[in-house]
């Protein structure tokens, strides 16, 4: 589980980055579509243009053309269309054909290059007397290479626009995040700030409240020792000093859950954390609970390997406590990180249990404290990690530990 600091934490950083994603998405998006736009457009408008303006030299040259077709002078009408050529933007040529459809001329003097290609936009205007009667046709071909040429150089402007559009919405991202994640990372720090201050009142009423019962539990055991010292050596003494050194261990178990719990991981070997849980399971031996430690891979993780034996600690006592004759336990490397499996062969728990073994002062035990399932969930938590219980193969208990971590071989 997270706690509403790392929430609001990642929160903030999503907010940051999303309205400046999102704007600068946009302004790229506009700024394409303007110049595809402004392409697309100026591209008819020159096209057009350039058809108005073929129209309007043809009517000029009317007559001449005239003259020169009812005469087949084909130098005259090379003279003509060449004048026309340089005068209209964009033309790359103009061929001229008799009333027959036969070739007269063109700008160029080569009857191949008048071949259409895709390069070319062809307009053909018919040539007539002043009767109406048809006497020939022209053939303008417009460059499109030309026209593009001519709106790329024209675009520089736009362009310098658009960039200017593109920082503009950068920066509006950029301040509309700072004023949305504003008030999320006060919050952030105010609950940090009220996280550490509970954390450190906690931790000194814990070592205060710890001491103050601690003095009056050694004035017990003093006077119980001099009793015994005296050769009183009744039941009833030597009940006071059971429940006494039991509420010791119970005053230890509140200090341990009441202070925060902070994690410092190493670089360890699965083999070495697979030693260290066997060492501390080795005075288990002696109450007649043995523990196997199985792993496949023998890989570097890091993690903390001492919060990890604390939580092995509890499950070993717990077992102990079920009656269990032995426990296995499983370190295997998944995709994420560690998984650590254990499992018993103790009496287990019941369903009804299942949903509050993590509880503090939840216990299925009669002298039990219900603090030390809770330790190790507080444990994990602190590790980003998981802990659930679940009914054993055996009828005992089993639990699976997920911590993730960062894994490397073993160089």
């Amino acid at each position: 589980m997270n706690s509403p600091s790392e929430k609001a934490e990642r929160l903030v950083k999503r907010l940051k980055r999303r309205p400046i994603l999102l704007i600068g998405f946009l302004a790229v998006t506009a700024v394409m579509v303007n110049i595809v736009l402004f392409v697309y457009i100026q591209y008819i408008a020159e096209v057009r243009s350039a058809k108005h303006f073929i129209e309007a030299q043809q009517k000029i040259v009317s007559d001449d053309l005239e003259k020169y077709l009812s005469e087949e002078n084909a130098f005259g009408i090379f003279t003509l269309i060449t004048r026309l050529t340089d005068a209209v933007p964009h033309l790359d040529n103009i061929a001229v054909y008799n009333a027959n459809g036969l070739y007269m001329a063109d700008g160029k003097v080569d009857r191949d290059s008048i071949t259409p290609d895709a390069n070319n936009i062809i307009f053909r205007l018919p040539v007539t007397d002043k009767v109406g009667t048809h006497i020939g046709t022209m053939e303008f071909f417009i460059s499109r290479t030309s026209i593009v040429k001519g709106i790329v150089t024209n675009i520089s402007g736009l362009v310098l626009l658009n960039l200017l559009i593109i920082v503009s919405g950068l920066l509006t991202g950029l301040y509309l995040s700072q004023r949305m994640t504003k008030p999320i990372s006060d919050f952030s720090r105010l609950h940090e700030e009220n996280r550490q201050k509970h954390e450190t009142r906690m931790e000194n009423l814990s070592f205060g409240l710890a001491q103050e019962l601690a003095e009056p539990i050694e004035e017990i055991n003093r006077i119980v020792d001099s009793l015994e010292r005296q050769g009183v050596r009744h039941g009833e003494i030597m009940s006071i000093r059971s429940e006494t050194f039991r509420l010791g261990e119970r005053i230890g178990e509140f200090v341990e859950y009441s202070l925060p719990v902070r994690i410092t991981t190493t670089d360890i070997t699965i083999a070495e954390l697979g030693d260290d849980i066997r060492r501390k399971s080795a005075r288990y031996v002696q109450k007649n609970l043995i523990t196997a430690v199985h792993y496949a891979d023998d890989v570097r993780v890091r993690v903390d390997r001492f919060k990890i034996g604390k939580i092995i600690t509890v499950l070993l006592s717990n077992s102990l406590d079920a009656g269990a004759k032995n426990a296995v336990i499983h370190l295997n490397i998944v995709k994420k990180g560690v998984e650590i499996i254990y499992e018993d062969d103790g009496s287990g728990f019941g369903d009804a249990d299942m949903d509050k073994l993590f509880l503090p002062y939840y216990t299925t035990k009669e002298d039990g404290s219900g603090l030390g399932l809770a330790v190790c969930a507080a444990i994990a938590e602190a590790m980003s990690a998981e802990i659930t219980a679940m009914h054993g193969e055996e009828g005992g208990a089993k639990f699976r530990i997920m911590i993730p971590c960062e894994v490397s071989e073993l160089v």
